[in-house]
């Protein structure tokens, strides 16, 4: 338990250093940017791509054959996402939407022959909606798309209007076995 917890802060503190990079910096936040009235969330949007899947990595991503053997596996099962590597995890970008291939990308890297590389965790973030099924149970769909996963959320999280436009930031449940994917819910932003 208590190693499962600190694999996920430690993916948690990963992710963040990569949203970090594409998020305004901190003069825009406070509001003192360069136009001087733009807004945090306005500057963040501007640079933040459709979606982002953040795969956390455990073993050599040090040498530069094996960095190069996870870009590969990456970018093949992306559909057209960039992938970047960093010292312990993969991210792969989508700047438009489109249905994303969120079970190949995980499988490219979970699957690999690589000596000593494990996944860890997987982290999504994506623009969409989030409707409640017939069943009482919540469904998140890929904004532009009719690609939807079930999604867990937790009560701490505040749930949106029905059919608001939303950006959600979300672990990835069920890659490990041959289940369906499932998205559990960390952080719902209501896009404006």
């Amino acid at each position: 338990m208590m190693r499962t917890r600190s694999r996920l802060s430690t993916f948690f503190a990963i992710a963040a250093l990569l949203l970090g990079t594409s998020i305004a910096p901190v003069s825009a936040v406070a509001g003192k940017g360069p136009s001087g009235s733009r807004s945090a969330s306005l500057a963040a949007k501007e640079r933040a791509p459709y979606a982002r899947v953040f795969l956390a990595l455990r073993g050599c991503t040090s040498c530069s054959h094996c960095r190069a053997a996870i870009r590969q596996m990456a970018r093949s099962g992306s559909g057209g996402g960039t992938a970047r590597v960093t010292t312990d995890a993969v991210e792969v970008r989508y700047a438009r939407p489109g249905p994303i291939p969120l079970r190949e990308v995980i499988r490219r890297l979970a699957e690999n022959r690589l000596h000593d590389l494990d996944l860890v965790d997987v982290l999504f973030e994506v623009d969409g909606t989030i409707a409640s099924g017939t069943d009482g149970q919540a469904t998140f769909t890929l904004g532009g798309t009719q690609q939807s996963f079930p999604l867990a959320i937790g009560p701490s999280l505040a749930k949106p209007e029905r059919g608001a436009a939303v950006r959600l930031t979300a672990v990835v449940e069920g890659w490990r076995g041959k289940s369906a994917l499932r998205l559990v819910a960390r952080e719902i932003r209501r896009e404006s």
